[in-house]
C-alpha cells in the first residue's frame, strides 16, 4: 500500500506537497495534535467523547491493520496541513496588521501636518457659515 499525498498551491505558492515521513510517531497514531478538543476546554473539566480509537492491530502479525494504518498517517497529514494553514494565516494576518498600521500611521501624520501648518480642523465648518451669512444675506 502506498502512503497518501496531499498538495497545496496557491497564488503565491506554486505547490506544498504533504507526504507521510516513514519513521515519523505523528503517522504512528490516531490521535492528532490538532484534532480534538483544545488543551482549555480539557482543563475545563470536558470530556472527549469523539476521541478516536486506538489503531486495530493484526494478531497474526502484531502490526497496525492496513485500514489503522492509513488511519494514522492521514492523522498525521492533518496535523501537517492544519499547522501549515494555521502558520500561513498569522503570516496574512500580520500582513494585515502591517497595512492598517500604515494607514492609520498616514492619517495621523496628515492630521498632525495639518494642525501645526495652522489648520485647526474647522476648516469646513467656517466655509458653511460664511455660505449661510451670505445666504441670509440676500
Amino acid at each position: 500500500m502506498t502512503s497518501p499525498l496531499a498538495t497545496y498551491s496557491s497564488p503565491d505558492i506554486t505547490e506544498k506537497l504533504f507526504a507521510v515521513k516513514e519513521g515519523n510517531s505523528r503517522y504512528s497514531t490516531t490521535n492528532g495534535k490538532t484534532t480534538g478538543p483544545s488543551t482549555y476546554v480539557l482543563n475545563a473539566g470536558q470530556v472527549d467523547i469523539d476521541k478516536p480509537s486506538d489503531p486495530r492491530i493484526n494478531p497474526a502479525t502484531q502490526q497496525p491493520t492496513t485500514l489503522s494504518k492509513l488511519r494514522m498517517e492521514l492523522t498525521g497529514m492533518q496535523d501537517d496541513i492544519n499547522e501549515f494553514l494555521t502558520q500561513r494565516m498569522e503570516v496574512a494576518k500580520n500582513k494585515k496588521l502591517k497595512i492598517q498600521n500604515t494607514s492609520e500611521e498616514k492619517r495621523i501624520e496628515n492630521e498632525i501636518n495639518e494642525l501645526l501648518d495652522g489648520g485647526d480642523g474647522d476648516d469646513d465648518e467656517d466655509a458653511e457659515d460664511q455660505k449661510e451669512k451670505n445666504t441670509n444675506a440676500k
